[in-house]
């Protein structure tokens, strides 16, 4: 009895071993799925975007005249859009920041021009006509890309001192810098405002250390815009604060 055991757990043994040798050696027998798309076509490559405009769809470009009303201000104090008598509608039109010295120049309040363009959303969500290019007087002006000023690398943060006058808010309300009594704002980021707003009073006197902002060649800014400072620290009540 014990023999015959024996012979059959051998035989069960071997066995095992042939399945396992099989599986290794045996080649898949399933090919490959064929890429989508079938046989010889090329697939797009994703990193392309096929609408040929990088970062969206292609935007179709339709024409305006009219007459210029007048120019307006972001809330950086630099002019950004006018507003175009178009019939009985006034439309707002908003162009390239670096673009504004030339057009309030060449397209001052009350000239007749052809602005070429798309509507687009407004960063407050309200629809405005994005200029692609305008007509003045046989001139044309096209948007290009703005030249960037050259800041040194050695640049040196310089220090600003005033007291607090009142504090810069957006549209919502939220609180977004600080402005002082002598015509310097001090542009804020949020997490500094939320660690800081508590210790904020309009009357108390501050030191900031950081570099003056310096717009694009073209830009136009609002007669009496105050100086903006994007700081790296901050004092207040005799404690600095590191805000880079």
């Amino acid at each position: 009895m014990k023999s015959q055991i024996k012979k059959t757990a051998i035989t069960a043994c071997f066995a095992l071993m042939s399945i396992v040798t099989l599986a290794q050696v045996r080649p898949n027998d399933t090919p490959p799925a064929p890429p989508a798309g079938g046989p010889g076509e090329m697939l797009p490559r994703p990193e392309r975007n096929r609408g040929g405009l990088e970062g969206g769809a292609l935007k179709v470009l339709t024409s305006l005249n009219g007459k210029v009303i007048a120019y307006q201000t972001n809330d950086r104090y630099i002019y950004n859009s006018f507003t175009l008598q178009n019939g009985n509608q006034v439309i707002t039109v908003r162009f390239p920041e670096q673009l504004g010295k030339q057009l309030m120049s060449v397209a001052a309040k009350g000239k007749s021009v052809t602005v070429k363009g798309f509507t687009d959303n407004g960063p407050d969500g309200v629809n405005v006509f994005q200029m692609a290019s305008l007509l003045v007087d046989g001139t044309q002006i096209v948007d290009t890309p703005p030249t960037v000023p050259i800041v040194p690398v050695n640049a040196q943060p310089g220090t600003f001192t005033g007291k607090i006058s009142d504090f810069k808010r957006d549209q919502g309300g939220a609180i977004r810098g600080l402005n002082l009594d002598n015509k310097i704002q001090i542009d804020l980021p949020p997490p500094a405002i939320e660690q800081l707003q508590s210790l904020l009073k309009a009357g108390d006197k501050v030191k900031v250390t950081g570099l003056k902002d310096t717009p694009p060649s073209g830009v136009a800014l609002e007669s009496g815009a105050p100086t903006i400072i994007h700081p790296e620290t901050i004092e207040i009540n005799g404690q600095t604060y590191l805000l880079r």
